[in-house]
């Protein structure tokens, strides 16, 4: 657990080490209420099986108060390679990140280690003290440096809904959109949108 200002960072991985994390767990994030619905079912369905298997690592930003604990935010990361294509870059971003990756003369990519920001949400529960957006970004990607300076890369990036008030956040925080949509299982279009730290 870390500690900052009036909050805490709770890795999932170690209160799942305690005995009887996994219940504990289970029993507060319930209390958390994204205006996301995929956001909510995958801290209360999916967070634990994905520290377990160690396909993400999820974070929670807690504070406690009359021995009771408030999730005011929470975010997952994991490791993925990021496709930016040569074409929607300037030549000075093109030479930055040529430093952090491959070019790929198959398609006219740049491709690099990246840090993926999959979950990412602020508390909605009336209840909650809740968290800034922008305040929960800058623990996320002071979290993104620490994990690249034990590793390697400079990249992050995140994917998120097709809405102007979604993309003007992620852009006001440093982000640039990329040119690329995902298409995911269930047929949402998603934008992706980068930053290299």
């Amino acid at each position: 657990m870390e500690s900052e200002n009036n909050y805490s960072i709770i890795r999932l991985f170690n209160l799942l080490a305690i005995d009887g994390g996994e219940k504990y767990f289970t029993s507060i994030a319930n209390s958390f209420e994204s205006k996301n619905s995929d956001v909510n079912n995958f801290l209360r369905q999916k967070a634990v099986i994905s520290t377990k298997l160690n396909t993400a690592s999820t974070y929670l930003v807690v504070s406690y108060e009359n021995n009771t604990i408030d999730i005011l935010g929470y975010f997952s990361l994991a490791t993925k390679m990021l496709t930016l294509k040569q074409s929607a870059l300037t030549k000075t971003e093109s030479k930055i990140i040529s430093r952090f990756g491959y070019f790929d003369e198959e398609s006219a990519s740049f491709k690099l280690p990246a840090i993926l920001i999959a979950q990412f949400s602020r508390n909605f529960n009336k209840n909650s003290k809740s968290i800034k957006g922008s305040e929960l970004m800058k623990i996320v990607l002071k979290q993104v440096e620490d994990i690249q300076h034990l590793t390697s890369g400079k990249a992050v990036f995140l994917e998120c809904e097709q809405n102007k008030k979604i993309i003007d956040f992620y852009t006001e925080c440093g982000f640039q959109s990329l040119d690329s949509t995902v298409i995911t299982k269930d047929k949402k279009t998603l934008t992706q949108l980068y930053m290299i730290l």
